[in-house]
């Protein structure tokens, strides 16, 4: 992930409504995402499919 309070308000948006687990998993990987579709990228290889549900 790019610095956690330098985010675009977009990619701010689509981090904030990605469940707990999704969030976790993306700040401790240390993947990098320098806009929205790569953090989008990220979180397909996270959960399979790029959709991930709020718990």
């Amino acid at each position: 992930m790019p610095d956690i309070f330098n985010l675009t308000n977009e990619m701010s948006a689509y981090f904030d409504s990605l469940p707990k687990s999704v969030q976790g998993a993306l700040i401790y990987s240390g993947a990098k995402a320098n806009s929205l579709a790569d953090l989008k990228q990220l979180v397909n290889g996270f959960t399979g499919n790029g959709t991930a549900k709020k718990e």
